[in-house]
């Protein structure tokens, strides 16, 4: 344990002092300090500075200094150095191995309902987990999948007012391009693992930037509402469903139960394999 909590910390140290060099010194130390205060159940500043017996009033002010640019840059370093770790693991083993750990990414966005009234990024979002339009933070993530280990790589606030263009599938691109570059600079190319959304994030526009970005493989769960159009046939996904035959294909593997692969056209997401 002592040795999986040192290698944790000198990971951490590392990283903020050789990536974030332009930054005060106090602001490494507190972060390093509410990592370690992680471990003993000590979560925010205030816990931490009253277990230390010192103002937390410094702790903020160090804290402060970061700008809202450093803080998405360390979230991002942090969850792509992790991920470029095992990524580099996984390669060096046999495609039997790769295929059992099916490396994925994922994107997808939450709303986490607030009370507060003078806290920022708060609107009216739509929540399919409360099933109506709560007032809260909406968060746009992109995560990787290794085996069973799921790893942040890029979270973003979403908001509905200011100067800027707040576009989900463009702050969707800017995010993406930021987690493609940096595996580039470390000789992965992210682009060739599969990605994958629900259908109620789904759409054209994000399909077309998915492609601007070199993914080949773009996976979504269909609604059976969706209208797709098949041989000439234009129905919803329900009635295809009732009329697509499965069955066992001779190089099947991986799946023991019937299935079909057929070519279809969406007016949501265009060209598609079903």
């Amino acid at each position: 344990m002592q040795q999986h909590i040192t290698q944790w910390l000198r990971f951490f140290q590392v990283l903020l002092l050789t990536r974030f060099r332009q930054n005060q010194k106090e602001a490494i130390e507190t972060l390093i300090w509410l990592i370690v205060g992680h471990l003993f159940g000590l979560y925010n500043p205030n816990q931490l500075a009253e277990a230390l017996g010192i103002a937390k009033a410094n702790l903020y002010r160090h804290l402060s200094n970061w700008s809202l640019f450093q803080w998405k840059r360390l979230l991002l370093e942090v969850g792509c150095h992790q991920a470029l770790k095992l990524i580099f693991q996984s390669e060096s083993m046999s495609a039997s191995t790769q295929s059992r750990r099916r490396i994925t990414l994922s994107v997808d966005d939450t709303v986490v309902k607030r009370f507060g009234k003078l806290l920022p990024y708060c609107y009216h979002w739509w929540s399919t987990r409360f099933n109506a339009s709560i007032k809260g933070n909406n968060i746009l993530a992109i995560t990787i999948k290794i085996g069973e280990i799921v790893i942040p790589l890029s979270v973003r606030l979403v908001g509905k007012q200011g100067p800027a263009n707040t576009n989900k599938p463009d702050i969707f691109k800017l995010m993406m391009t930021e987690v493609k570059v940096f595996f580039e600079q470390h000789g992965i190319d992210i682009t060739s693992y599969p990605i994958t959304f629900d259908s109620w994030y789904g759409s054209q526009s994000l399909r077309e930037v998915l492609e601007q970005l070199s993914f080949k493989v773009i996976l979504v769960h269909g609604k059976s509402n969706y209208v797709f159009i098949i041989d000439g046939f234009k129905a919803k996904l329900s009635k295809h469903k009732r009329q697509i035959v499965l069955q066992l294909q001779e190089d099947q593997w991986g799946c023991s139960k019937p299935v079909a692969r057929i070519r279809a056209q969406s007016p949501t997401f265009g060209d598609v394999a079903m």
